[in-house]
């Protein structure tokens, strides 16, 4: 009898412990990477593996970084790619003046310079 009381005793509080326990979890966010375009940007599109074709001459201006000698705006685009191996093509009225294969890690932003 007295080992049925030891016993129920000890299990009372296990009991009533074991429900709250800590709850432990891993977030893990989506793999994403980014590119930046930087320099004279007029005119220029971007053509990333075979995606759609990008205008990266629309976002506003970064400061006043402006060029005096053809009065062309210097701006600095930001795009999100996944990571891996992407091949970029910039065409400036139609003439390419960058054709790139990049290999991008997950969270690194690689900057693209057009001239």
């Amino acid at each position: 009898m007295l080992y049925k009381i030891i016993g129920y005793v000890c299990l009372i509080p296990l009991l009533l412990c074991g429900g709250c326990g800590i709850n432990e979890g891993v977030l893990n966010k989506e793999p994403a990477s980014f590119l930046r375009f930087t320099g004279n940007v007029q005119n220029a599109i971007a053509y990333i593996d075979n995606l759609d074709p990008i205008e990266i001459d629309k976002p506003a201006p970064i400061g006043n970084n402006v060029n005096e000698n053809n009065n062309n705006r210097i701006r600095q685009t930001h795009y999100q790619i996944s990571p891996g191996k992407h091949t970029i093509i910039i065409k400036k009225s139609g003439v390419e003046v960058v054709n790139r294969i990049i290999l991008i890690g997950n969270g690194i932003t690689k900057e693209i310079q057009i001239p």
